[in-house]
């Protein structure tokens, strides 16, 4: 009986395992990992205003730039990263949290690269400096 209910197990196993690594789910931690921003153009974030950034394995990005939620798509190549079709909701909210929000969509907007360095993602505009730096998320 118990090799039965294995032998019964294991495709199921499989199944929802082998797609995950095909995919390289988990290969690279820019990848479903929910970033706090920390820095944006030499500025440190705001007390109190969160802004995130969160890139799915299926080429979409998203989060919320201190006010607004945003989306878009998102394309990796190796460490080159490039975001596209962006979109925001457009709810007014205090100077500082709009200040950050706009700063941070110009960082999406110069961004051609990415370094993570233990739980620090750097977003690096073409000439290798950093434009936003996040924290992930506990």
């Amino acid at each position: 009986m118990k090799f039965t209910t294995a032998s019964l197990l294991l495709p199921l196993v499989l199944a929802t395992t082998i797609p995950a690594l095909a995919d390289g789910a988990g290969a690279d931690p820019l990848v479903g990992t929910n970033w706090q921003l920390t820095n944006v153009g030499g500025t440190p974030a705001v007390e109190g205003v969160k802004s995130t950034l969160i890139v799915a394995g299926d080429g979409t990005v998203n989060g919320n730039g201190g006010c607004n939620g945003y989306g878009g798509s998102v394309k990796i190549d190796g460490d080159t990263v490039s975001f596209s079709q962006m979109r925001s909701t457009m709810m007014a909210c205090a100077e500082k949290a709009m200040s950050q929000e706009h700063a941070l969509h110009g960082a999406l907007e110069a961004t051609r690269s990415y370094r993570i360095e233990g739980q620090t993602l750097s977003l690096l505009d073409s000439s290798g400096a950093p434009v936003a730096t996040f924290e992930a998320a506990q």
